[in-house]
């Protein structure tokens, strides 16, 4: 058993680097299915060296085991990616982070695996303050915010059945290997969407690109591969806990850098949800 504290520094990380995810999404001037076409293609990119310079490859015919939920992880970024462009940061990062509420759901219904009790609490916790934001968040945004809530949960709902299915090939797979074929399919079936569906995948400024890069580099490949090395060690539950943290940071990252003002029930919401995460991180430690 990996180092648990090691594992949660990591995880921390993996939050913050994620939590600046929707700011660098709403500076880049692309159409979503094109943010995320690049965002898990250039993540692949950059893994591939490790890959193909690492002892243990993976055997061709394991290659399977990451369709369902490199689909899954394509539905999650363009519902969500979409939806930031209907609603504001503070509700889509809110509702998408709803993993909670799903992982348990999605890991007894598959699984059969029973949640914590304990960890209950701190769940109910960061879900009060979660839909705390999404209630502020409704009252300040235009006709289509409805429309980008609910692209926002179908986000959550996606993310969670890869959360969910990833934990038992993750327990299978080393991470190197398990990040490699996860993006690399995941960017080819953006691909073919963005084929499909006759996106303009060029033809962009330099500054466009260099948010792409960014998108990548950091909530991709620092972001999502912490949480995959934690998938290995930690309850899903508990990271899907954790990752409460990022509507904090991109609430806080909106303020600063969007001009979206937080309200009185975002900032609260925002403190419960810490307080959830607190009290989860408590219980998984012990």
């Amino acid at each position: 058993m990996e180092n648990k504290s090691r594992v949660l520094s990591v995880l921390t990380i993996g939050v913050f680097a994620i939590g600046v995810s929707s700011i660098l999404i709403r500076l880049t001037n692309a159409p979503p299915i094109v943010i995320a076409t690049y965002r898990v293609s250039i993540s692949s990119l950059i893994i591939a060296p490790l890959y193909f310079t690492y002892k243990n490859k993976l055997p061709l015919k394991d290659i399977a085991k990451f369709i369902h939920i490199s689909i899954f992880l394509a539905a999650h970024f363009t519902l969500w990616i979409t939806s930031l462009k209907y609603t504001t940061v503070a509700s889509s990062t809110v509702l998408v982070t709803t993993n909670p509420v799903f992982v348990p759901i999605f890991s007894y219904i598959f699984f059969k695996e029973r949640i914590k009790k304990k960890l209950i609490l701190g769940i109910a916790i960061a879900i009060s303050g979660s839909f705390l934001i999404a209630l502020s968040s409704q009252n300040n945004i235009g006709n289509g915010s409805l429309f980008g809530n609910i692209l926002a949960l179908l986000g959550a709902v996606a993310y969670s059945l890869y959360f969910t299915f990833g934990k038992r090939v993750r327990k299978q797979v080393e991470l190197i290997p398990y990040i490699f074929f996860t993006y690399l399919l995941t960017s080819l079936l953006l691909i073919l969407v963005s084929l499909i569906t006759k996106e303009n995948l060029f033809n962009y400024s330099r500054h466009t690109y260099l948010m792409f890069f960014l998108v990548a580099l950091i909530p991709q490949v620092i972001g999502h591969t912490s949480y995959n090395y934690s998938l290995k060690y930690l309850d899903p539950s508990f990271i899907a806990v954790t990752i409460l943290g990022e509507p904090v940071i991109a609430t806080i990252g909106a303020f600063f850098i969007l001009k979206e003002v937080p309200t009185v029930f975002e900032i609260t919401g925002a403190i419960l949800i810490l307080v959830g995460i607190y009290i989860s991180v408590l219980v998984e430690a012990k």
